[in-house]
């Protein structure tokens, strides 16, 4: 460039060493594109570069749970935590009415399914004592309290509903349980043994008697003495109760000896709890063996009939 000083100058010439000195020394500003913006490129003077940035004047992105990610340069890219039950987040919904996770969260759909479910339930309330029972009366369900002791559940006289009734005397058969065996039993000795008939049977009333009746099939002595006998005797639990038979074929002079023996007992047994009856045999003088159920085949049976008082 000419001084001041200078009385004579050269315009073109001094013009041209001018502009090349610009364009070497801003060499960065030179270019660019659109949208693009002039950053410092470093500290030096005239040091400038061409940059692209987002537009705004945002200097940072800061974030606190459930929101990620955030920062102060460069693209910023932002997201949500899924949800638990320790954290707040991002929650999926489900019309699930059977899930069982903790990480769902019910759908309007899912919540009327559940109510409707709970409204047509039985309410809890419906029973408020031991033993009640629940029974569909003409529109919902209904109550019937615990009966007392020794009733019967029986339908009312309008065939609308259970009720309770107490059962009127007059001998009336309340259940039936029978027991039977085939299988041959046999003893030699003058001590009661099992003959394998048995039958159990819970009265339903304390009051009831229970009618026991025994057919005893294949009873047998054998020939080796005359005094060789059968006896049979009905237990129940462990109290002899009545003797079927006694001494049968006593002092025959034949030698093998078979028949049946049938009976009957009326006992009161004064319990509701479970009651076995049973029948036992031996031998009068333990000279051979007495047997019953002898070929196998023959179908000894014992019937308990509850009769209520």
């Amino acid at each position: 460039m000419p001084t001041n000083t200078d009385l004579v100058t050269d315009l073109p010439a001094d013009f041209e060493v001018f502009g090349q000195a610009v364009d070497t020394s801003m060499a960065d500003l030179k270019g660019g594109t659109t949208g693009q913006i002039l950053s410092k490129a470093s500290a030096t003077d005239m040091d400038f570069t061409w940059i692209t940035n987002d537009v705004g004047d945002i200097t940072a992105v800061n974030v606190t749970s459930p929101i990620t990610g955030g920062g102060t340069s460069g693209a910023v890219t932002i997201g949500v935590s899924a949800a638990s039950t320790s954290a707040s987040g991002v929650v999926q919904l489900s019309d699930s009415t059977s899930t069982t996770s903790s990480v769902l969260a019910s759908t309007p759909t899912a919540t009327k399914a559940a109510y409707d479910l709970a409204n047509g339930a039985i309410a809890k309330t419906t029973v408020t004592t031991a033993g009640d029972i629940i029974y569909r009366n003409a529109t919902v369900p209904a109550r019937l309290g615990i009966g007392t002791a020794g009733q019967v559940l029986a339908v009312n006289s309008g065939a609308t509903a259970p009720e309770w009734k107490t059962l009127a005397a007059g001998g009336k058969v309340l259940q039936v349980v029978m027991g039977s065996t085939a299988t041959t039993a046999s003893n030699s000795t003058t001590t009661p043994a099992d003959t394998g008939l048995t039958a159990t049977i819970t009265p339903t009333l304390n009051t009831s008697k229970v009618l026991v009746l025994v057919a005893h099939q294949g009873c047998y002595k054998s020939g080796a003495s005359s005094q060789n006998a059968l006896n049979l005797r009905l237990l129940r639990g462990a109290t002899t109760i009545q003797q079927i038979a006694t001494n049968l074929f006593y002092n025959t002079t034949v030698g093998e000896v078979s028949g049946n023996v049938a009976a009957a007992y009326l006992d009161s047994p004064a319990t509701t709890s479970a009651t076995t009856y049973k029948t036992q045999f031996y031998n009068y003088l333990a000279a051979a063996s007495v047997s019953v159920q002898i070929q196998n085949v023959d179908v000894s049976t014992i019937i308990l009939l509850e009769i209520g008082a």
